[in-house]
């Protein structure tokens, strides 16, 4: 039975994962048929530590940067230990100049797990060029929110550093164009720097709307975070990335992988709404699988919060070539019937003689 939204508090404030119950299922179905089963989305007061996340940090390592890019590959290390706490999590970095640098921007390291390696990959940032005062931020944001290594229902997230705007329109994107860009890819941006990344400026064509990290940052779902001397870097940005997964307004499940020759359908599609994650919430939905071709099939079903996933579960449809229903019976056993048919209808007569 479908069940309504409802919330519910734990009596422990200790935090929970996000889950999907239960965790596992497994049947045999014939060619044709179908079963349906419940599952139970809680999720759970505070920030997730189930999650499938996607961390990307940019960089700004134009001249003026020196300072800002040492305290973070100082703290990178604290910064990507921090945030794998809310689950399974991927990072990388890349870097930006302006146009008339010998480079506009730059992939340091694609997304990986391997934290040693995005590690080296921000210890390559340096600070040199940039000429005038706006650089190529909007360019970097737009490339790497349309860029293919992010994961498949990843929660995704930009972690921009910086301390000057961007130029726009010309030969940069235009501020709508890059917001979209984020939004299409379901990107969120954390800006990291100084409140010149919101001044306005005044070029030939490539002129810098003001408080324009601002409205990039709460466009997206994201967050605007000063950077001062001394500042614990780390626990900022997790406290932001924190922050974003407060509040949610929907709620899905999703195939993980292919189920190959099983049918699933989802029944309600998804719950719509405003929630908080001030407490447990609970959401329940109807999962039917269907035969379709004959093997045993092992994929995943996630459950996803405003696109991103923050559980994950497991099953194991086998579907049987015959309908699992029909049972047939043995080669013998007809004739055994028969015979027993004709012995019965012979006593029968000898009673009556």
């Amino acid at each position: 039975m479908l069940g309504v939204a409802a919330s519910f508090a734990l009596a422990s404030s200790m935090a929970m994962a996000d889950s999907i119950s239960p965790s596992t299922y497994s049947t045999t179905l014939g060619i044709g048929e179908s079963v349906t089963i419940t599952k139970t989305v809680v999720i759970s007061k505070g920030s997730p530590t189930s999650a499938l996340v996607d961390v990307k940090f940019i960089a700004d390592t134009t001249g003026s940067m020196g300072g800002i890019n040492s305290t973070v590959k100082s703290n990178a290390t604290a910064i990507m230990s921090g945030l794998s706490g809310f689950g399974d999590a991927q990072f990388g970095a890349s870097e930006y100049k302006d146009r008339f640098d010998s480079y506009t921007t730059k992939v340091n390291q694609a997304l990986t797990s391997d934290t040693s390696a995005v590690q080296a990959g921000i210890n390559a940032w340096g600070a040199s060029g940039g000429g005038d005062t706006p650089e190529a931020n909007l360019i970097a944001l737009k490339q790497q929110a349309e860029a293919t290594d992010w994961r498949e229902g990843s929660n995704r997230f930009i972690v921009q550093f910086g301390d000057a705007p961007g130029h726009e329109g010309g030969d940069y994107p235009t501020l709508a164009n890059t917001i979209t860009a984020l939004n299409d890819n379901n990107v969120k941006v954390i800006v990291v720097g100084t409140s010149a990344m919101n001044n306005t400026c005044a070029y030939e064509g490539n002129n810098c709307t003001g408080n324009a990290a601002t409205t990039i940052a709460t466009s997206t779902g994201g967050s605007f975070n000063l950077i001062s001397s001394g500042a614990d870097i780390d626990q900022l940005i997790k406290d932001a990335i924190g922050d974003s997964f407060a509040t949610y307004s929907n709620v899905s499940l999703g195939l993980v992988g292919s189920s190959g020759g099983v049918g699933v359908s989802f029944n309600p599609v998804s719950y719509t709404g405003s929630w908080d994650r001030s407490e447990d919430r609970v959401f329940t939905f109807d999962v039917t699988f269907t035969g379709i071709a004959a093997g045993t099939f092992d994929f995943g079903v996630g459950a996803f919060v405003d696109g991103g996933r923050v559980a994950l579960e497991t099953d194991s449809i086998t579907v049987a070539a015959a309908p699992v229903s029909s049972v047939p019976l043995p080669g013998a056993l007809p004739m055994l019937l028969g015979a027993l048919g004709v012995s019965g209808s012979f006593l029968r007569r000898r009673r009556r003689g």
